[in-house]
């Protein structure tokens, strides 16, 4: 199934989501984030879809794609997607220089297509482990203690059981937050995410020791990622376990996280981590060792799609991430949604079953390459 052309759309999203514009981080750009579609087509017709990473701007996503791995996939064949995979890592190797987030569009868009030719939903034709799976609502980034409370009982109305969340990133108040949502709704499972940086080691073992008390399911990226040695301390000095990964998020890297003792969690997602077959590796590689591999929310409409997929796939993720309260919307009609059992349920169509907004994406379209 030959690949006849790779065609790259640039567009702005138009409505922010609550974790592209929140008070207590500086996340916020001039202008909102873009998405990069990429579309796969065949020699057969069949076309396979993705959404490149554009926050703080597509066009450097878009370029890479263009100029680094367009040229290494057109004339092959799409049903190829292991060489694909490793030839796309050669040529980043060889100049190429890209970053983690660049690959994993094409990919998505492979799995696509080939579940398409096999008409069958794309979890299906991965194998899959079950038909629904569990989220939680991921929160935005708030300033008090109350508003993280309110927020969390707005998920409970909503139908998540769990909640996560992204605190201010100073420890007193991030114990506050997270000890005020506990006090609130004491059988919901609860997880924090200071999104690294923010902790020393000491500040790091201050909070995990609280969040212990606490019943947390997990602490993540208290540190940054990059942080080996730290990480590896506060796996062995604290009961929680410690979710890491994230950012280093290529699949040769996991391993070194396992070899070091400096996670407990894995992280993994379609988006970041080489597309579907470099999230599989990674939560293949996890289940090897004993370890969960949770799914990361890409914050990209059709690839939280795609994460669902994967994480039905799977044995070893308990929960699928959702931003919350406004979700990962633009670009496709039928975005990933919570049902009132705390589930999520995959639709009937083939491939990915994406409906994708083509007015939406038209009509706020940059350039297309």
């Amino acid at each position: 199934m030959k690949i006849t052309d790779i065609e790259i759309t640039v567009s702005k999203v138009k409505d922010l989501g609550d974790l592209d514009d929140s008070p207590a981080k500086d996340t916020t750009t001039a202008s909102s984030p873009d998405i990069v579609l990429v579309v796969v087509h065949t020699e057969e017709g069949i076309d396979g879809y993705g959404f490149g990473w554009g926050t703080k701007g597509g066009l450097r996503t878009a370029h890479t794609i263009a100029e680094v791995f367009r040229p290494e996939l057109i004339n092959e064949d799409a049903l190829a997607r292991e060489y694909l995979w490793q030839k796309a890592h050669y040529a980043d190797r060889l100049g190429g220089n890209t970053a983690f987030t660049s690959y994993g569009p094409l990919d998505v868009a492979l799995w696509d297509i080939a579940a398409k030719s096999a008409q069958m939903p794309l979890y299906k034709y991965l194998g899959y482990y079950r038909s629904s799976v569990p989220a939680y609502a991921s929160s935005t980034f708030l300033n008090e203690p109350k508003e993280y409370v309110e927020l969390a009982k707005q998920a409970t109305e909503d139908g998540f059981k769990a909640f996560k969340l992204h605190p201010p990133g100073i420890p007193d108040l991030d114990i506050e937050c997270c000890r005020a949502v506990r006090e609130a709704l004491p059988n919901m499972v609860l997880m924090s995410d200071p999104v690294g940086g923010h902790y020393s080691h000491e500040e790091a073992i201050k909070v995990g020791r609280a969040l212990e008390k606490l019943d947390f399911l997990w602490l993540e990226e208290p540190i940054y990622d990059h942080d080996i040695h730290g990480l590896n301390k506060l796996c062995s000095t604290l009961d929680i376990p410690i979710l890491a990964s994230e950012w280093n998020s290529d699949f040769f890297s996991k391993a070194n996280y396992i070899q070091s003792g400096a996670a407990d969690i894995l992280r993994a997602d379609v988006s970041w981590t080489g597309g579907i077959t470099g999230a599989l590796k990674t939560a293949h590689l996890a289940e090897a060792f004993g370890m969960n591999c949770e799914i990361h929310m890409t914050l990209l409409s059709l690839m939280d799609l795609a994460n669902l997929h994967l994480a039905l796939a799977i044995k070893n993720c308990s929960y699928l991430e959702i931003p919350y309260p406004s979700g990962s919307t633009f670009g496709i009609k039928n975005p990933v949604k919570i049902n009132s059992d705390g589930l999520v349920y995959p639709g009937d169509g083939i491939g990915l079953g994406v409906e994708l907004d083509m007015e939406a994406i038209e009509s706020s379209k940059i350039l297309t390459l």
